[in-house]
C-alpha cells in the first residue's frame, strides 16, 4: 500500500481546520446580538458585491433600480456616498435625462 502524497491531504487538512474553526467561533457567536448579525450580513454582501463588481464593469440598471439607489443616495452621509457606484454626477446625469 502506497503511502498517501502531501498534495492528497492538503484538502482533508484544510476541510478539517475549517471544521474546527467554525466550532471554536461557535461559542463566541451565541452571545453575539442581532445588530452583530446584522453587521456581518452587510459584510459578507459587501464582499459579494465586490466579487461581482469583477466580473461586470458596467451594472444594467432599469429607470426604478435608479429611482431607488438615488433615493437611498441622498440619505447617506456624503462622506459614505463614495463607496458606490452611484457618484454625483452619475445621480445628476440620471436627473438630467429624466427632465429631458
Amino acid at each position: 500500500m502506497a503511502s498517501a502524497s502531501c498534495g492528497e491531504d492538503a484538502p482533508v487538512a484544510l476541510s478539517f481546520l475549517y471544521l474546527a474553526f467554525g466550532r471554536v467561533l461557535q461559542p463566541v457567536r451565541l452571545s453575539w446580538r442581532e445588530d452583530t448579525n446584522l453587521a456581518i450580513e452587510v459584510i459578507m454582501l459587501r464582499h459579494e458585491v465586490a466579487v461581482l463588481r469583477r466580473q461586470v464593469h458596467r451594472p444594467a440598471l432599469q429607470p426604478a433600480d435608479r429611482a431607488l439607489l438615488a433615493g437611498l443616495w441622498r440619505l447617506l452621509p456624503r462622506a459614505r456616498r463614495s463607496r458606490f457606484f452611484v457618484q454625483p454626477a452619475t445621480v445628476l446625469r440620471w436627473h438630467r435625462h429624466l427632465v429631458r
